[in-house]
């Protein structure tokens, strides 16, 4: 991306420029799909709450644990008849075409459910069980979808971005949902996510025109014609136990759950010690609006964390340090919570480091997840990805079951015993994440359009007179950024450390800004560094000379001086060009 690029784009990618580096072109594309997320949380959201009022309501706690185990039993049978979908209807032309068949799924199953509801019919376990496959199928399907419309480089950049649309619909959908449920009722609140997955379906056409050239995913349905071939019994399941890579994903997506679900029985049960313990030192104190209390602050962080990180955090970790880096954070933090609480079981400390581990699991993991199935053939995008999402999240929960029966229960161990437990399997998510790094990152490097961006004409050197203001532009033909989707970000220091202060670079804009004090002379050589989206940068030197200079030149690249007196500029060498 280059000055002459960053004047091309509009004002919406202006502003997502702030954030990660943007195309012209990508705007539209990010802003259909951010609108696609944010419906398809809006809408599970929205339901959520009938699930647990429905299943309490006609049945018991004891009722929803079972309900709970069962969901991955049902996708046992379910993956296999998705791989038969996709392999029926992946030889069309259109990309969306797996998404709406989904959706329409669900939201003809919403129709029945509400139709059921209406006339009296007990519908609570089984739309307790559709919600466990609802939420994990169709969020693996957009996020399937986003990775077959997005090439590698673009993916990278703009799914950070992307995935805000999501944590601002599971944020609106959390904060409307008891409100709408007091109003309309459940079986209306069935209506309105049905209307809200429908939409989703109305923008895929769009969203799957909007992408613009260079940016594209260049895996095309003809290729995924070919390769879906595996219309099986066993289906997704074979598929991934062929695949080393997705196979690494799905060991690293069943222990994080693992680990993540583990971690929520150890904040409940210090949540519930802690009740208790204010209950008995104040009889007036009700246990469970200590609970409840407690849980509603907790998302409140969580939820709050979670897009911080997302808006903030996220795309400049994937820009500095890329997926390789990513994908490891989540494992780290976890390994470090459970290291801290086994050493210091100190309430206050588990709530702090559960909030920071829920937010950096619902911002950096979810969005380096999705991210991993960028460099892939297309059936693994959709019938691994959502094997995986699915099959292999639930079956997490299934072995968290298991290790709570025999630990707690079982063995009668005590709670450090359990700490120490997760300790351990943190430990082997780290292993597994390192892994699943390298082999993403030679995945990527092993493209053959994988070329490092270069310098293709060096920044000329710049005179500005002591005391006025010149502002000027990276040059359009600075940098080459060779591979397709890819967008180049700047920083700029001075050779010797620092800038001074008289000299600001604007990163967003990818302008200089340059006022010398007045009455002074000298020179200063400025390093401008671009890098892509995998870590790999390129410089060019050039030098910022101000006072009064003998040989006055003119700048060969736009700019703009102010006052028009500070016109005379520089520059008859050029500037040279090495590897950062």
């Amino acid at each position: 991306m280059t000055g002459g690029v960053f004047s091309r784009l509009s004002a919406f990618e202006r502003l997502l420029q702030l954030f990660t580096p943007v195309r012209p072109g990508e705007g539209r594309a990010v802003f259909l799909m951010l609108a696609q997320v944010f419906l398809l949380l809006l809408a599970y959201y929205l339901v959520r709450p009938v699930r647990e009022a429905l299943i309490l309501a006609e049945g018991s706690a004891e009722l929803r644990s079972y309900a709970v185990g069962s969901v991955a039993l049902v996708l046992i049978f379910l993956v296999p008849l998705y791989t038969l979908l996709f392999s029926s209807i992946g030889r069309r032309g259109s990309k969306s075409a797996v998404l709406r068949w989904v959706a329409w799924f669900f939201v003809s199953n919403l129709l029945l459910f509400h139709a059921l509801g209406r006339i009296g019919v007990p519908v609570s376990v089984p739309f307790f069980v559709w919600m466990g496959v609802f939420n994990v199928m169709v969020v693996a399907q957009f996020w399937a979808f986003a990775a077959d419309l997005l090439n590698v480089r673009s993916g990278q950049r703009l799914f950070a971005l992307i995935a805000v649309g999501g944590a601002l619909g599971a944020w609106c959908g959390s904060q409307l949902s008891g409100r709408l449920f007091a109003l309309a009722g459940p079986w209306n609140l069935m209506l309105a996510s049905a209307a809200l997955l429908a939409c989703v379906v109305a923008i895929s056409r769009r969203v799957e025109s909007s992408i613009p050239e260079g940016s594209h995913s260049l895996h095309g349905s003809a290729q995924g014609a070919r390769e879906a071939g595996i219309g099986r019994l066993l289906g997704g399941f074979a598929l991934v136990a062929r695949s080393r890579y997705l196979t690494l994903i799905a060991v690293f997506v069943t222990l994080l759950n693992l680990v993540g679900s583990t971690g929520g029985y150890i904040l409940s049960s210090y949540v519930e010690a802690h009740a208790a313990a204010l209950s008995a030192a104040d009889p007036s104190v009700d246990p469970r609006a200590v609970i409840g209390a407690f849980y509603g602050d907790y998302w409140s962080w969580v939820t709050l964390l979670q897009f911080v990180l997302q808006l903030l955090v996220v795309p400049r970790l994937f820009q500095r340090w890329g997926i390789r880096t990513a994908i490891v954070v989540v494992p780290v933090l976890m390994l470090l919570n459970y290291g801290l609480v086994a050493l210091l079981p100190v309430f206050a400390l588990v709530r702090f480091m559960a909030i920071v581990e829920g937010g950096a699991n619902y911002s950096v993991h979810a969005t380096t997840c999705n991210a991993l199935y960028l460099p892939v053939p297309r059936e693994h995008k959709y019938v691994g990805k959502t094997t995986i999402d699915t099959f292999f999240w639930r079956f997490g929960d299934l072995l968290h079951a298991l290790l709570i029966l025999v630990l707690a229960r079982l063995a009668g161990q005590d709670m450090a015993t359990i700490v120490l437990a997760n300790l351990g399997f943190a430990a082997v998510l780290v292993g597994v994440a390192v892994a699943i790094g390298r082999h993403h990152h030679r995945r990527v490097q092993a493209a053959p359009d994988s070329v490092p961006p270069r310098v293709a004409a060096p920044m000329r050197d710049v005179y500005v007179p002591a005391g006025q203001l010149l502002v000027f532009s990276i040059p359009e033909q600075a940098f080459q950024e060779p591979e397709p989707g890819e967008a180049l970000g700047f920083e700029a220091r001075a050779a010797s450390g620092e800038l001074p202060g008289w000299i600001r670079f604007d990163r967003a804009n990818h302008t200089f800004a340059v006022r010398p004090p007045a009455g002074n002379e000298g020179c200063v050589e400025v390093e401008l560094i671009a890098r892509d989206i995998a870590g790999r940068t390129v410089c060019s030197r050039f030098a910022i000379r101000h006072g009064i200079d003998p040989r006055p030149r003119f700048l060969s690249y736009p700019s703009i001086a102010l006052p028009a007196a500070a016109a005379p500029g520089s520059g008859g060498d050029a500037g040279t060009a090495k590897a950062c």
